[in-house]
């Protein structure tokens, strides 16, 4: 069963505060650019079957703001294995433990973690901007090499902060 993954960096977030790494928030740019992919996603018709997120305020924040914006109605899970230092292999095994084979998943995170899985997916790894979303079309797993890059959304191509 093919399956789409849509690979999304967290928007652009403020600097450490009080709460540290875990709890740094979104910077009012990082929700414009957000907002403005969640406008452009809504207009495609975009509808994910599953929606993962880091543990990481951030992350979280990130997947809320483009599923509602996108009036996308799927429940963000967290998933530890999206941590910013985590091996693409921990991801692919983490959603296979939940239970993804197929279908259009959203996977929200951090660098390096999110440029080494599009690698280890589509043989090319790529350096992901705060609010960039790159689809993955993986015709039979989410295995290494089975996939490409089939759509970019950069946050310059969508607003200007």
């Amino acid at each position: 069963m093919s399956i789409l993954l849509d690979v999304l960096r967290h928007g652009a977030a403020l600097p450490c505060g009080e709460g540290g790494d875990r709890q740094r928030t979104l910077a009012p740019r990082g929700v414009r650019c957000l907002t403005a992919l969640a406008e452009r996603l809504r207009g495609e018709g975009w509808r994910p079957d599953r929606a993962f997120s880091s543990p990481l305020r951030r992350a979280r924040d990130s997947a809320q703001i483009v599923l509602q914006g996108a009036e996308a109605a799927v429940p963000i899970e967290v998933l530890e294995a999206l941590e910013p230092d985590a091996e693409p292999s921990e991801v692919l095994d983490a959603l296979a433990e939940q239970g993804v084979t197929g279908g259009h998943v959203l996977v929200v995170g951090h660098q390096p973690l999110l440029g080494r899985l599009v690698g280890h997916l589509a043989g090319s790894e790529k350096a992901l901007s705060p609010g960039t979303l790159v689809r993955i079309e993986c015709p039979w797993d989410l295995g290494q090499g089975t996939g490409r890059v089939v759509l970019t959304h950069e946050p310059g191509d969508l607003a200007h902060p």
